[in-house]
């Protein structure tokens, strides 16, 4: 009790109040003095304290309420019914009143019907204030079902179903009825509803009919395995879920006749409910729980029914489903389901729309900034529900290879290729897009379906599809790519015999490969072309052919197989064939097979392990293989063919035993010296001074000794006999001091004491060496240069100059030696000094060549040094080198060129003393022969001197007297000579036998080939001794006389090459000429 309230409490929930059912009383009437109960717990009478009232409170109703699609009708009231919206709450109530009090009710698109017992009250309840009461029945028996739609009515009466219009036509006019069964006597009927057009019933024996209320005829018939108990029809009828006697439940498909069982069903079925907004769902009720459900109409393989629970993603991206139910309050029972929104009637009657949701849909809804998880779930569950566009732009959030995976694969099992394209894409699969592309083109179903099984592996099921298809022979090509020959087989005999042959051999092959040989052998045989006429064919017969060989060979059929495969010729055929034999020691027969397969080595293996020379030795020039060759001379050695073993030694490269048969068989030992010479075989020198010793060779036994590491031996050997010589060419520059201090000694007591010196200084025992170098004078100096030069030692340098100088023996040596040595220390400036004055000296004399062959040496000496070059050396090589040319010119016939030459010594003329008359001479016959009449008068006068004329050749003295005596009558014309632009500046006017341009004050190079200056356009230079000439004259000299004027080196024609660009070589030039030389 309490101050004008009343409180209820649940017994069976801890005694917590139910808040919902609070009484607030008037306040008053101050408070409550008394509460009953009436029996049945539906009425509770409040006494209260002030005036005697008495208030009486209906506490439960009956749970009465039905849908149809998002209307839901309750009892509100003992004699009220309520229609409400079970999706949008705002629209408005339709309230109903009856006379009495329902037992059960109806709900149409636009009626509802009431009734208890055998009466039926019909009302129109389109809209709130409409609502009459149309049409009211009475029927023969207790009403057990009734169900409407829009037009019809639906009664279930002890057996048997009364179907008439809800609405008489007219005042007065009762609706026709129609009854079923129309026999009298059958009352089998146990259950019916009306669904869209159709009036759906089952019979207890399990028959399901379909009649058209458009067509008014039964439209289908299904029989069912069980009787009926229940059944639960979507709100067009197009699917049904039938419940039958022993507690299964079936999911029916009128359009394609399709009845699937509906797995993991409850242990009792309460109640099926179809989704109102998702014609694929239904939940199953037990009274406690809802297990969801969804229909798959077009799936890989057919029809399918799954349950809904929890989600994940399996490895290859196909969806794992844990069934899950969702529980509902204890009393309530589900009315209507709307995309996974649930509405439950409580106990007392009153309809929940709170919100509710079944866990498969509790994420279904994508929100805006939901964490990944969730979002994960959401896609989960929209690809569950085959709502691939939701899903599709939930992937699109998500973006992982995974998810797109996920959603290629479950659109294909779902046949939707165009949803797989778009997921593939987004992998990116491009492989599986253009499967797809090309898949998008079958339009039979089954065959699709065959295709898309054999992608995820499942190779039963597309069998099965494929051979249900108008393609039956995929299922063949299938197993072929499998290699799953027996059932290709099968196949094959059944709709493809003329794919027989191909498929026996492939099988054929497998089998060999397994160790069938027998099965093997068999299909080798049965697919066997009768007809080869094409080259196919041919091809197909003779790989037949091969595996009949080869398995005849391995089931001991030797000569079967031996035969085919020599007729046959095939390389690979005879190895494989080959390789049997072999394993079964059929060496001979093997051995021919590998010979055909071009195995000759092998085939020569085998002949030799058979014992088989003859037939070995044609293939030995084939064989590369030393081992085989060297079996196969030891075979030949013990025969005595000693020729052909030492050949078959060669050929394996095994030079020790090819000396020891040119040795000890052969008796061709100069052919045994050089082998172990080339290979510098240690054993085969053994063998070699062995032989040697015997033969008294000691030169050669020394030698050999040596090669084979017997130093000591071949040391004292060549003590013994005086033949150190040949011991020191086989030791050569070996780094082994002691050793050539030994040879040194030895020398010494021998007093050859060059000798001595030089294997001393290898042993840098420099002291010593230089000792005994001068002990034999000036013909061992250069060795003694050579020696210093390498010492570097301050005090053998000043002993050397002592001697060359003749300081210690009084005895002046060649000035070349001293030039030698301060090259050699690289004191370059000293020697260019020596060599300036040793070329003058044989100037003197009238050496030319020696003075310009040592000028040139010492100026590419310089060169190659990377040092400036003496002017005064440059200057004496061009005068030196101007005279020689002279000679060629002339008699070339270039008589200007060589009158200026001469000009060019004839202002050095002091240079040459031995020869100046015959020089000037020559100057004046050229100039004379040039027209230079100026020059030649000129050098003619200095002739008539006194101290020159008695000088002068008889045959000359005459023509230089007139020249001289005519030049003072006669006016000559002046000689102009040719000019052309300086190298460096450009310079005109330039005569082309001045080197120095008084422009720029460079030197210009002079060409080799005329002395002259070498001109821009007009460069090449010697292979030899690099230096400038003329292109066009140097060409001249390649083809006139082969040889540079200069080095005097060899010159071809093609050869010279003219330089297109002369920068560097000018810059090179002055580079030269101007850095200040330095020692070193």
């Amino acid at each position: 009790q309490g101050v004008a309230m009343v409180k209820m409490v649940s017994m069976v929930d801890n005694y917590k109040e139910i808040t919902g059912e609070r009484l607030t009383l008037r306040p008053e009437e101050l408070r409550v003095q008394q509460l009953h109960w009436s029996n049945d717990g539906q009425l509770l009478t409040v006494g209260m304290e002030r005036g005697g009232a008495l208030h009486c409170y209906l506490t439960k109703l009956s749970a009465l309420a039905t849908a149809c699609e998002t209307r839901i009708v309750y009892l509100s009231s003992l004699r009220e019914m309520t229609i409400i919206d079970g999706v949008n709450q705002e629209l408005p109530k339709i309230v109903l009143s009856t006379d009495v009090e329902p037992a059960f009710v109806a709900l149409g698109p636009k009626h509802c019907a009431v009734g208890m017992n055998n009466r039926v009250w019909f009302y129109s309840c389109v809209t709130p204030g409409s609502c009459e009461l149309v049409n009211e029945q009475e029927y023969v028996g207790s009403v057990e079902v009734v169900s409407l739609n829009a037009t019809h009515a639906s009664v279930l009466i002890e057996g048997r179903v009364y179907l008439h219009s809800i609405e008489p036509k007219g005042p007065g006019v009762a609706p026709e009825t129609m009854i079923f069964p129309e026999k009298e006597d059958e009352r089998s009927i146990s259950c019916a509803t009306i669904a869209g057009i159709f009036l759906i019933y089952a019979h207890s024996n399990g028959h399901l009919q379909y009649y058209s209320l458009a067509d008014g005829t039964e439209v289908n018939e299904f029989r069912h395995t069980a009787g009926l108990r229940a059944i639960y029809p979507n709100h067009a009828g197009t699917r049904v879920v039938m419940v039958d006697q022993i507690g299964g439940a079936y999911l029916y498909n009128p359009v394609n006749d399709d009845c699937l069982a509906v797995p993991d069903v409850p242990g009792s079925i309460e109640k099926v409910v179809w989704d109102a907004a998702d014609a694929t769902v239904f939940v199953i009720s037990d009274g406690t729980s809802l297990f969801p459900y969804v229909y798959t109409q077009v799936a890989v393989g057919g029809s399918m029914v799954r349950r809904l629970g929890n989600l994940s993603l399996g490895t290859n991206g196909e969806l794992l489903i844990d069934p899950v139910a969702t529980p509902i309050p204890h009393g309530h029972s589900i009315v209507m389901l709307y995309d996974g929104s649930i509405c439950t009637q409580t106990p007392s009657g009153v309809i929940s729309t709170q919100g509710a949701r079944l866990k498969s849909h509790d994420n279904l809804l994508r929100v805006p900034g939901d964490p990944a998880d969730r979002e994960q779930q959401c896609f989960l569950q929209n690809l569950s529900l085959n709502r691939f566009v939701a899903a599709f732009k939930v992937a699109v959030a998500l973006d992982s290879k995974e998810v797109w995976m996920a959603l290629g694969r479950r659109a294909l099992e779902c046949l939707d290729i165009a949803s797989a394209m778009k997921a593939y894409r987004q992998v990116p699969s491009p492989g599986m897009v253009q499967f797809l592309e090309r898949a998008s083109l079958i339009e039979d179903r089954q065959l699709l379906s065959g295709h898309i099984a054999l992608v995820f592996g499942l190779f039963k099921d597309a069998q099965s599809l494929f051979l249900s298809s108008c393609q039956p022979e995929a299922a063949l090509d299938m197993n072929c790519d499998l290699m799953q020959w027996d059932q290709a087989l099968h196949l094959a005999r059944s709709f493809a015999p003329n794919r027989l042959p191909d498929i026996l051999l492939k099988s054929a092959v497998q089998l060999e490969a397994k160790g069938e040989k027998h099965v093997a052998l068999q299909h080798y045989e049965q697919a066997l072309l009768p007809e080869a006429n094409d080259k196919e064919a041919q091809t197909h017969n003779n790989l037949c052919q091969a595996g009949i060989a080869r398995s005849a060979i391995q089931l001991g059929d030797l000569a079967r197989g031996v035969t085919i495969a020599k007729q046959l010729r095939d390389e690979r055929l005879c190895k494989d064939c080959a390789a049997s034999l072999e394993s079964m020691k059929q060496f001979t027969e093997a051995a021919e097979l590998y010979e055909m397969a071009g195995l000759f080595e092998k085939a020569a293996a085998l002949h030799i392990q058979d014992l088989n020379f003859e037939a070995a030795a044609p293939l030995m020039k084939k064989v590369s293989t030393p081992k085989l060759h060297q079996q196969y001379a030891k075979a030949k050695e013990g025969r005595g063919a000693y020729r052909e073993a030492m050949q078959a030694y060669e050929a394996a490269r095994d030079g020790d035993n090819v000396v020891r048969i040119l040795l000890d068989h052969l008796n061709e030992p100069q052919r045994a010296f050089q082998i172990v010479r080339e290979t510098q075989s240690v054993s085969g020198a053994l063998l070699v001074a062995k032989y040697c010793e015997k033969q008294r060779n000691i030169r050669a036994g020394i030698e050999f000794l040596f090669l084979a590491n017997q130093d000591d031996e071949a040391f004292k050997m060549a003590c013994q006999h005086d033949e150190m010589e040949v011991y020191e060419k086989v030791l050569g520059d070996t780094e082994d001091k002691k050793r050539h201090i030994q040879i040194a000694e030895h020398y010494e007591k021998k007093n050859m004491l060059a000798k001595a010196a030089k294997h001393y200084g290898i042993c840098d025992e420099y002291s010593t060496a230089l000792k005994l170098y001068l002990k034999c004078g000036e013909r061992e100096l250069d060795a003694a240069i050579d020696l210093v030069a390498k010492s570097r030692n301050a005090t053998l340098i000043d002993q050397l100059v002592d001697f060359i100088r003749g300081d210690s023996d009084n005895v002046p040596k060649d000035k070349h030696f001293e030039y030698k040595l301060q090259y050699a220390l690289g004191n370059f400036l000293h020697a260019v000094g020596i060599a300036l004055m040793i070329a003058q000296r044989e100037e003197e004399a009238g050496n030319y060549k020696a003075a310009h062959a040592l000028l040139l040496k010492t100026y590419r000496d310089l060169e190659s040094q990377k040092l400036g070059v003496p002017m005064d050396l440059w200057r004496q090589l061009m005068i030196l080198h101007s005279y020689i040319l002279v000679k060629r010119l002339v008699k070339n016939g270039d008589h200007t060129n060589a009158a200026l030459m001469l000009l060019r010594v004839a202002q050095n003329i002091q240079r040459f003393p031995a020869h100046m008359v015959p020089i000037l001479t020559s100057v004046v016959i050229e100039c004379q022969r040039a027209g230079i009449k100026d020059q030649a008068r000129e050098y003619a006068c200095v002739l008539m001197r006194p101290e020159n004329r008695s000088l002068i050749a008889e045959q000359y003295k005459r023509k230089i007297e007139s020249i001289v005596r005519k030049g003072a009558a006669s006016q000559a014309e002046p000689f102009s000579e040719n000019t052309a632009p300086c190298a460096y500046c450009g310079m005109d006017s330039l005569a082309e036998s001045t080197l120095e341009c008084p422009q720029c004050q460079n030197i210009s190079p002079f060409c080799v080939a005329t002395g002259l200056r070498v001109l821009r356009n007009d460069w090449a230079a010697c292979p030899s001794c690099h230096f400038p000439a003329r292109y066009s004259a140097f060409q001249a000299c390649a083809q006139a006389e082969g040889a540079c004027p200069m080095c005097s080196a060899p010159l071809k024609p093609g050869e010279v090459q003219m330089v297109s660009d002369v920068t560097q070589a000018l810059e090179t030039a002055k580079q030269l000429l101007a850095p200040p030389m330095r020692d070193v």
